[in-house]
């Protein structure tokens, strides 16, 4: 019995590690993924100045 309730012990221990491991995971897939959507937005940002700019001075080229 002793043994037995070791062994679910064991396994309970096992499944903490593994949630806490799963719960990094998806923090970092969210923190990459936010990561990439503001650089995203950044370089529109950049792109729309520089079309705004072209068009406010079209004799520069």
């Amino acid at each position: 019995m002793e043994d037995l309730l070791k062994q679910i012990l064991m396994e309970v221990r096992n499944l903490s590690y593994l949630f806490f491991a799963f719960g990094i995971i998806w923090t970092l897939l969210f923190l990459y993924t936010y990561s990439l959507s503001r650089r995203n937005r950044d370089l529109q940002g950049e792109i729309d100045e520089l079309k705004r700019s072209r068009d406010d001075n079209p004799d520069a080229d």
